[in-house]
């Protein structure tokens, strides 16, 4: 597994927290995989099948090659955190905050109510 490093104060130029910016990146990339998942699992799934409903006893044991060409595929593309930090220097996308809405605290008053004993 490769490792790629970042310079962080590059990343820490379009923003200043430098965690928040790490965050946005998280999430890009997993959005990358769920996506690349899904074509995955898309295109495997015929094979789901013939596995799951054999039309021959010879054919629920058998290991396609276009199957095992697909997953080869996927396992020889870029890794989704790559991605997310290509497209995070490549200004492909950004992120903002939600500013936390200020809460007004209001004080009731209560009124002093006394029996008159």
């Amino acid at each position: 597994m490769s490792v790629k490093p970042v310079d962080l104060n590059t990343l820490r130029s379009a923003h200043s927290n430098l965690y928040e910016t790490v965050v946005a990146i998280s999430k890009r990339a997993k959005k990358i995989h769920d996506d690349e998942r899904a074509e995955l699992e898309e295109k495997l799934l015929p094979y789901r099948e013939m596995i799951r409903n054999p039309t021959s006893e010879s054919e629920s044991d058998k290991v396609f090659p276009e199957q095992i060409a697909i997953s080869l595929e996927f396992e020889c593309r870029e890794k989704a955190s790559h991605k997310a930090v290509a497209e995070y220097f490549e200004h492909k996308y950004d992120y903002s905050l939600e500013k936390p809405t200020e809460k007004k605290i209001v004080q009731v008053e209560e009124d002093d109510e006394t029996d008159g004993d």
